[in-house]
């Protein structure tokens, strides 16, 4: 096989009269080079379009399970077409794709706020019964104490009642012990007063405790909830960006791939000196 930059034989005879030799020389030196010009970007698309047609083998692999989408297109293809046809599938294939991710990343974050936010509510619910309870309980154990404090009035009454009756009938010592059972009674209910608040107090600080507690771990547990949810969302944008990405870089491919695959005029035509297109 000649060199691509050897001299192309063209059958001239050598003659006295005719064509100016060195305008015919010219004109084969001004041919010779445009067909080695031509012949090497015709080269550089082949290679080119083999470059190309090893991408879409390798991501035809990728998406083999949707090609059935695009078997029904019923436009006549031309030998050239090929190409162009698996990458508009490409195209629309890596679309879809894209679709697809960002609904799924859409639903992945709506239902990850959705857990948080009922997780929220179950826990906001808890700490509020947690809070009515304790405050029915304070309620109760006032009630019972304004019941021991009505019972003990009650009995002092009495207490002073049955004394008085006996002062009149003993006298002094009915009077010695009338004070005797006041300062017992005084102090009974001294200390059961003291009892009953320091009940008050240990449940008032322990149901505080828990409510303080639970309220932590709703926050942390939103928080978390919230984290995980960013996360997700971060991720999901991402692969979307990188989905964006690869169709850019699709269809910047099927751009190059129209203008590589233009028909070359063939070899005869440009020694023949028939104009290009």
């Amino acid at each position: 096989m000649a060199p691509a930059d050897a001299p192309i034989p063209l059958g001239f005879d050598v003659v006295r009269h005719g064509y100016d030799r060195a305008q015919v020389q010219q004109h084969v030196t001004n041919l010779e080079s445009n067909l080695r010009r031509l012949t090497a970007d015709r080269d550089n698309a082949r290679a080119q379009s083999a470059e190309l047609s090893r991408q879409i083998d390798a991501m035809r692999a990728e998406l083999t399970q949707l090609r059935e989408q695009v078997t029904g297109a019923t436009q006549p293809l031309k030998p050239t077409d090929e190409v162009h046809k698996q990458l508009r599938v490409m195209l629309e294939v890596t679309r879809a794709e894209a679709m697809e991710i960002t609904a799924r990343a859409q639903a992945a974050a709506e239902q990850t706020f959705t857990t948080a936010q009922q997780a929220s509510a179950a826990l906001r619910s808890r700490y509020e019964f947690l809070v009515a309870d304790l405050e029915a309980q304070q309620a109760q154990m006032q009630a019972e104490h304004k019941a021991a404090l009505d019972q003990a009035r009650a009995q002092l009454t009495q207490m002073s009642t049955d004394a008085e009756q006996r002062r009149s009938k003993f006298g002094e010592q009915a009077d010695a012990q009338h004070r005797q059972v006041e300062q017992e009674f005084e102090s009974a209910m001294a200390a059961r007063r003291a009892a009953l608040d320091q009940e008050i107090a240990d449940r008032r600080i322990s149901s505080k405790r828990e409510a303080e507690k639970l309220v932590a771990d709703a926050t942390a547990e939103a928080d978390r909830r919230t984290t995980e949810a960013q996360q997700k969302i971060d991720q999901l944008t991402g692969l979307r960006q990188r989905v964006s990405e690869r169709l850019r870089e699709t269809s910047q491919l099927l751009n190059q791939s129209s203008n590589l695959l233009e028909p070359l005029e063939t070899e005869a035509d440009i020694i023949a000196g028939k104009p290009t297109s």
